[in-house]
């Protein structure tokens, strides 16, 4: 067997196989993608365990502690190019908390400490980096006092950085970063994640567990076998392989014979779908503990080129974050519209790993429309959020999750807008924004045709009348009274008591002598307006404070 065929099958799989593309593209190896398979020689596998692990090193390489370490040579630079001149107190600080936080708590690690026997003085490195000390200013004492002695540590920590980067280095250290950030997220418990593992080189674990094995069963003549792959159906020797290692789907055969028919197991998996289940990380764009997945199974190219996307989306900035997998998916959406003009897109399949749960979405062909017609008003919301019990919690986030779930966007609107009376210095988000939340729900609506799509923007409109109103009650001399307003009002959209909204309101203008204006009268025809009407209304009634935390937003 000189050539192999892999087709796509369900989302994990799919996971794996766009995963081992990627790494043998990433190498520039020969092979062929179509439509729904992809085909390739097998001496692509010559190798393979090297591949693997610059894949995933130069996919996540700014995420990495070995990066955390060897990425201050930058400010050492910088410094000693400026001779010092912009050194200050603060820059003290961090060299000391780098030392301190960074290179002597990473290089004795335990994961580090497991490859120092693969490097040239491995464990000399991380002694010789122990013993540099950090400097404390003595009272009276100032920064240019002690200017000799940090270009005297600089030296030393860049001696380490140095050795750090060195090719050998990288290559376990970084290997060791990869193992646990990423690739754990997917599997766990055996190669090199098996704690009983006598092989203390994960590159030559990896092979021999994962690589050599498919090496094996392409040498053999699989005729006289009588068992099959439950996922490929290749004849295979026996029933070894099975998917215990695979984090929340494979279970313990042994430990566990109740979850199979009769206790007796016969959920097994040949040696090159173990090695493509190997490849989930590299499908897969994780970011900390969370992943996402896009599961276009109607076309393997499609699907690369979706998740490569978000991947780049993920690592073309410097702060990564769960937004970034989320615009990376928006993108590549856009990008599927912009190349779907002679057909019409599919729905496609999201996976979410969150809280080390997979989660499900199915984007329908109305949803996709929806997400490409909000193209503006999400990007308008991308770094908007608020602090809830000292989590900060991501506006954007929450609001594509509510699209890929069907969910509208009123209790969301809700609790920000209580926020903005109640807790407005852990606010960070506009007026604005939230007008913005309210039209990706009008859309959303009228896209499951709960909403016309009527020529009046009522958004607009509502939410005029709520700045007027909060404008006249400023020139009567009442401001004081509108938050307690804005409760009520707040409260009966949210038990859905039109009467109580329409009294306060009512109330309102009876105070200030003005006229009721008339978009009222529609918010008495249909709930889902009621609240449209009604929470655009409340947004302008409330007036923005300008937040003085650093990284705040101004509010009005």
């Amino acid at each position: 067997m000189t050539k192999m065929v892999l087709e796509m099958n369900d989302w994990l799989f799919n996971a794996g196989l766009v995963g081992f593309i990627n790494i043998l593209k990433h190498s520039e190896d020969d092979i062929t993608v179509k439509e729904q398979n992809v085909e390739f020689k097998l001496s692509v596998l010559e190798g393979f365990e090297n591949k693997f692990f610059t894949y995933l090193i130069d996919k996540y390489e700014n995420t990495l502690s070995w990066y955390k370490i060897v990425s201050y040579e930058e400010n050492i630079k910088y410094h000693n190019d400026t001779n010092f001149q912009e050194f200050t107190e603060k820059e003290l600080i961090k060299m000391n908390e780098y030392l301190k936080y960074v290179l002597k708590y990473y290089l004795s690690s335990n994961s580090y400490k497991a490859a120092y026997p693969l490097l040239e003085n491995g464990s000399d490195t991380m002694k010789f980096a122990k013993n540099i000390d950090g400097i404390n200013l003595k009272k009276n004492e100032v920064v240019k006092d002690r200017l000799d002695d940090v270009k005297e540590v600089f030296t030393r920590i860049q001696e380490v950085i140095s050795i750090c980067k060195r090719p050998e280095y990288k290559k376990y250290l970084a290997a060791k970063n990869v193992i646990y950030n990423i690739v754990k997220h997917s599997w766990d418990g055996v190669c090199f994640l098996n704690k009983q593992t006598k092989e203390i080189n994960n590159y030559k674990d990896y092979k021999q567990y994962f690589v050599k094995t498919v090496e094996d069963f392409a040498e053999q003549d699989t005729s006289k076998f009588k068992y099959k792959c439950f996922n490929c159906h290749r004849e295979m020797k026996d029933l070894n392989n099975d998917l215990s290692f695979i984090n929340n789907i494979g279970f313990d055969v042994s430990r566990k014979p109740s979850h199979v028919w009769e206790f007796n197991n016969d959920i097994a998996i040949c040696p090159v779908c173990k090695l493509i289940y190997s490849c989930i990380p590299a499908g897969f764009t994780y970011v900390q503990s969370k992943g996402i997945f896009v599961n276009d199974n109607n076309s393997l190219d499609r699907a690369i080129r979706i998740n490569n996307r978000i991947k780049s989306e993920v690592h073309k900035g410097h702060e990564i974050n769960r937004n970034t997998t989320f615009k990376g998916l928006v993108a590549s959406i856009q990008e599927q519209f912009r190349e779907s003009v002679k057909y019409e897109l599919a729905d496609i399949q999201v996976v979410n790993l969150k809280e080390d749960k997979y989660m499900f979405n199915i984007l329908s062909k109305r949803l996709l429309n929806v997400i490409k017609d909000c193209q503006r008003d999400l990007d308008a919301i991308t770094n908007a959020g608020f602090r809830e019990v000292k989590t900060y919690f991501s506006i954007y986030e929450l609001a594509i999750e509510r699209v890929f779930n069907n969910q509208n966007m009123f209790t969301l609107v809700n609790k920000l807008l209580t926020y903005k009376l109640s807790i407005p210095k852990e606010c960070r988000f506009s007026n604005a924004q939230v007008i913005k939340l309210l039209r990706i729900n009008s859309k959303i609506l009228e896209g499951m045709g709960y909403m016309d799509n009527n020529e009046k923007d009522f958004i607009k409109i509502a939410n005029a009348s709520g700045y007027y109103l909060r404008e006249e009650y400023k020139s009567k001399g009442s401001k004081d009274k509108l938050n307690g307003i804005s409760y009520r009002l707040l409260n009966a959209l949210k038990t859905n008591n039109k009467d109580m909204f329409m009294d306060t309101v009512l109330n309102c203008y009876l105070y200030t002598q003005k006229k009721v204006p008339s978009v009222f009268l529609e918010a008495l025809k249909d709930d889902i307006l009621y609240k449209t009407i009604g929470y655009s209304f409340v947004t302008g009634l409330i007036e923005g404070k300008e937040n003085k935390i650093d990284g705040g937003v101004k509010n009005d």
